[in-house]
């Protein structure tokens, strides 16, 4: 599908191309890192649905530099154009297969950040898009339970809408820490946004699963009004 004038008139657009991001998307990753402080003792990070790759590059320019140890998983059922210092798995985010060959490359080694700016193609349709990218999300997470280290970072595109406070329950089963932001380079008409998610800690007791990975709760217990008012009010 060709790009609308709109698109080739955005500021972000035009910088991609100038600068050689393979999509805008990575200025979205950029500013989340720099209000985040998200590359900050990185070693081991994962791009889960990584296509078309604007998401590694950034991993890939950011934190290889002199630190050759560093290492970059990309993960997408689409293969995609090589980058630097990124290696690629095209495969299921659904399976255990895909995790395990994740922490292979790591030589055993969880991730200390896990990133998924994955998204369905949008149909119009609020209710189902919201529906759709809400599973993608929890199975990014899923199996980030399986390969991110404990006190890890992970960051994921969410749709917010009337069901988010239930995704930002079960994130927070995970991570005490969760922050709602919607950068600069991400249009106001959208309704993108990202959580930021830091300090991993898995329940205790909790074995990652990937046939099962919703936990049993009262949302109703575990939201309270201030947590939705980070939702709704994006750092940007």
């Amino acid at each position: 599908m060709g790009r609308s004038s709109k698109d080739k008139r955005d500021i972000y657009y035009r910088l991609a191309k100038e600068e050689g991001w393979r999509a805008r998307g990575a200025f979205k990753l950029l500013q989340l890192a720099e209000e985040f402080q998200l590359f900050q003792g990185v070693h081991r990070a994962v791009d889960l649905c990584a296509a078309p790759g604007s998401w590694s590059q950034v991993l890939s320019r950011k934190l290889k530099g002199p630190d050759a140890a560093n290492t970059i998983v990309a993960v997408d059922l689409q293969a995609m154009a090589p980058l630097p210092g990124v290696i690629q798995i095209q495969g299921d985010i659904t399976k255990v297969s895909t995790a395990q060959e994740i922490i292979r490359h790591f030589e055993g080694q969880p991730a200390d950040l896990v990133v998924c700016d994955g998204a369905p193609d949008v149909t119009g349709l609020h209710d189902i898009d919201e529906y759709i990218q809400a599973q993608l999300l929890l199975a990014a997470l899923n199996i980030t339970t399986h390969v991110l280290k404990q006190g890890g970072t992970f960051v994921a595109k969410i749709f917010r809408g009337r069901d988010v406070t239930l995704l930002y329950s079960q994130l927070r089963i995970f991570f005490p820490d969760v922050t709602c932001a919607k950068p600069r380079s991400s249009r106001n008409s959208s309704i993108e946004a990202f959580v930021v998610c830091r300090g991993f800690v898995p329940p205790a007791g909790y074995v990652p699963n990937m046939a099962n990975p919703l936990l049993d709760h009262r949302y109703d217990e575990e939201v309270e009004f201030k947590d939705v008012e980070k939702i709704y009010w994006p750092v940007h």
